[in-house]
């Protein structure tokens, strides 16, 4: 036998002693009538263990309600950041259409704005020509015919895309001008178009809308004119 099974049978045989010890311990115990010690001992042990149970269930049901009403929380915060952000957009983006009581001539009107402040001769000879197929809104049309140099039409372009007033060029043919008198300039045909909401919704929808109307409008400051006195 070498060192190492000695070893091992020496610690199994000191647990058995130690065991056998206990176990006569308690006997002895339990024989002289101390029994109640160990039973102190098991109360005790018992009522921490129920405790422990009675308190952490109530505390995952606690932690499962928190748990609740917090997600509660983030959705209802989730979809009021939404309603708030759908508000601004409908703010900002309904003034810019014009209202349906004026379809007839308002996108008219906007043309002959738009060519006045470039110098230049707008040629409206077909009529204006609507779709109202969607529940929500009518789209309009209307072509316009002119003569214009390539740096005329490009600021025109520019000059619509960059407008506060929803107005659009959805197609647009240039031809060279053959006219020898015009050799920079070019037979242009652009169509115009925008939309007419069936129903503005923003003034119905909202209590504060004309107070929120008033801080998106751009404020023009009037500058009074500075007087300057001679110095007697």
């Amino acid at each position: 036998m070498n060192m190492d099974q000695l070893k091992n049978n020496k610690y199994i045989s000191k647990c058995v002693e130690s065991l056998k010890n206990g176990f006569q311990d308690i006997q002895t115990v339990v024989q002289e009538g101390n029994f109640k010690l160990f039973l102190k001992q098991f109360i005790t042990l018992l009522v921490v263990f129920l405790l422990y149970r009675y308190f952490s269930g109530n505390f995952a049901v606690k932690v499962r309600s928190l748990e609740g009403k917090i997600d509660s929380l983030r959705v209802q915060q989730r979809n009021e950041q939404t309603y708030q952000t759908n508000k601004k957009l409908l703010m900002s983006l309904e003034p810019r259409f014009p209202n349906v009581e004026g379809k007839n001539e308002w996108l008219l009107g906007q043309i002959i704005d738009i060519f006045k402040k470039a110098e230049l001769s707008p040629d409206i000879t077909g009529m204006q020509t609507e779709d109202a197929a969607n529940p929500t809104y009518i789209t309009a049309s209307l072509p316009v015919n002119s003569v214009m140099e390539f740096e005329q039409f490009a600021n025109l372009i520019a000059s619509v895309e960059n407008r506060e007033e929803f107005v659009k060029i959805s197609g647009f043919s240039l031809e060279k001008d053959t006219d020898p008198t015009r050799v920079k300039s070019n037979k242009v045909t652009l169509t115009f178009n925008t939309v007419f909401p069936k129903e503005k919704i923003a003034k119905k929808l909202f209590k504060d809308y004309d107070r929120l109307m008033e801080a998106i409008r751009p404020k023009k400051e009037e500058k009074a004119p500075v007087v300057e006195e001679d110095d007697e």
